[in-house]
């Protein structure tokens, strides 16, 4: 799904709490990751696209690849928002691109690209099906036309 209607990103905002934090104080890398899958769980949700619905169809999305920068510390207490948005899907694959943000100065913390699978329930690709596509298209914005900050 590239070209096309183009949509906008999902945002999802949420408050740091005191346990997500590490011995310095920061965010544990780690955390930012489940804060990541939060966000397109949403996202999806959204859309009327939840996981518990796709697998009734007989139909899994995985996380197949995830790159993460990390380029700021987030606090006990700061405001996250994470943007989300579809870059490209093709075949089973779908690509997602998703910005962590401090809401109050705005200061980008984390850029992660998640390469997402479609897959049958036994874990085998299957192209992503026209009815998944179509629900998704309201997140799909092409590479270059936003960025998740806009």
């Amino acid at each position: 799904m590239s070209g096309g209607v183009m949509g906008k990103p999902a945002r999802y905002q949420l408050k740091v709490r005191h346990y997500e934090v590490d011995q310095y104080g920061h965010v544990n890398h780690a955390q930012y990751v489940h804060y990541l899958e939060v966000a397109r769980i949403e996202a999806l949700d959204s859309l009327g696209l939840s996981l518990a619905e796709m697998r009734k169809q007989g139909y899994l999305i995985l996380a197949a690849d995830l790159a993460v920068k990390y380029l700021a510390p987030a606090r006990s207490g700061d405001t996250l928002e994470i943007v989300t948005y579809v870059r490209e899907i093709r075949g089973a694959r779908s690509i997602w691109i998703q910005e962590i943000r401090e809401v109050e100065s705005q200061r980008v913390l984390v850029t992660a690209e998640v390469t997402g699978a479609f897959a049958t329930e036994d874990g085998r690709p299957a192209r992503t099906p026209a009815r998944f596509r179509e629900k998704l298209a309201p997140l799909c914005v092409p590479d270059g036309a936003v960025a998740p900050s806009e």
